[in-house]
């Protein structure tokens, strides 16, 4: 388990015990939150495809011609991770291709069939060996970073210049589906060497102390699992300035990174799986409409629950906010969208935690705690000027 003295941040007069950060006294709210919410109790937002640029416009021309639905959803673009951070996101996404010897994505089959040539730059970017950070092979493949280390580093440059931020949730997903196109890319298949040069890149960036790793959290339970329905999420305290890694990933995908394992012993990253798994920890339920109840259940039982507020920008273009609404009432206490900003070309809709904080108080898990307060500064956002 992590561990850090609840005294942390407390200043003597500061009832640590107290029913809610509101009581514990004077200028004691960040003392409070810190000792007594666990990770599993606040709700975040953050975005889906992080890294994500919008497409050229004559490579929008070329997918409008197999498609328009697939242009509609493919238009749109993320602010820079930095930027996000600063807005507040505190989940991110990544789609990752595998490139062992290098070159393999340096260009894309679409390039060509719209007739325009990617920048020496992606092509320098693109050569090295290791992973690539790609939406969608050979027509989706404009990304603010385009290796996963170059992402990783923004992150981590970011997060040791904001030491007091709570965890930052980073989503991996295996991108090794070939695009049904004339001269498509073969994608490399993730297999378990692949799974484990993930791991070795994720370390290479953070520090073991800036990681919470699955073996963290389940301590000296007998899987992750059980620790989880024991509710032995660290507090806010122990988890400041720290990353989480979660491969949110297809069974077969879970099945290859967990190998013969328990539950995820020496892995540097959680699993999105079935709430009946021993590795169960985080749970990705999709639609926060059509499986509420499923979403509330697995919160109240203690895992932590990824939903999205919106998908393929059908809700952001449409201004469509019961999606979103959903969410943010089901307890879900990671939020993906497309949208933390808005995109002018899109429209207003935008996903960002109510009251302008960076995160709130779980709203199934005694909310009153935390009475209008930013749940990782402490600032009451009913206050004058705020």
């Amino acid at each position: 388990m992590l561990a850090l003295p609840a005294t942390a941040h407390a200043a003597p007069s500061c009832d640590l015990h107290a029913k809610s950060a509101e009581v514990a006294g004077q200028g004691c709210a960040r003392a409070w939150l810190d000792a007594n919410l666990h990770l599993n109790e606040v709700q975040t937002v953050g975005t889906s495809e992080s890294y994500k640029l919008r497409p050229s416009s004559s490579m929008l021309g070329l997918i409008r011609m197999g498609s328009a639905e697939d242009a509609h959803e493919l238009d749109f673009a993320e602010p820079s991770i930095a930027a996000q951070l600063n807005m507040g996101a505190r989940s991110l996404e990544f789609d990752v291709a595998n490139d062992t010897k290098g070159a393999l994505y340096s260009h894309p089959a679409g390039e060509m069939m719209a007739m325009e040539l990617v920048s020496d730059k992606y092509i320098h970017d693109m050569n090295p060996p290791g992973f690539k950070v790609i939406h969608i092979l050979d027509i989706d493949f404009n990304s603010s970073c385009m290796t996963l280390v170059s992402c990783l580093q923004i992150v981590a440059g970011w997060s040791r210049a904001h030491p007091d931020h709570l965890p930052i949730v980073i989503g991996i997903r295996s991108n090794d589906d070939k695009t049904p196109m004339p001269g498509a890319t073969h994608p490399e298949k993730f297999d378990a060497r692949a799974f484990d040069a993930l791991d070795a890149t994720i370390l290479s960036v953070f520090h073991a102390g800036e990681i919470i790793t699955p073996d963290m959290v389940q301590g000296q339970y007998p899987n992750l699992r059980d620790a989880v329905l024991a509710h032995a999420w660290p507090t806010l305290a122990a988890s400041r300035g720290k990353v989480i890694f979660l491969l949110d990933d297809p069974k077969d995908k879970v099945a290859l990174y967990r190998a013969s394992r328990r539950a995820l012993e020496r892995r540097a990253m959680f699993v999105a799986t079935d709430t009946n798994s021993p590795a169960a920890a985080f749970v990705t339920i999709e639609d926060p409409v059509k499986s509420h109840g499923a979403i509330t259940d697995a919160v109240k039982a203690g895992f932590i629950v990824h939903t999205f507020a919106d998908a393929d920008t059908k809700e952001a273009r449409a201004g469509n906010t019961q999606r979103r609404d959903k969410a943010f009432a089901s307890g879900a206490q990671m939020i993906s969208t497309d949208f933390l900003a808005a995109d002018p070309q899109v429209g207003k809709y935008q996903v960002r935690v109510p009251g302008g904080h960076v995160a709130q108080c779980d709203v199934l898990l005694a909310p009153e705690r935390c009475a209008g307060l930013d749940a990782e500064s402490g600032r009451d956002s009913r206050a004058p000027g705020r």
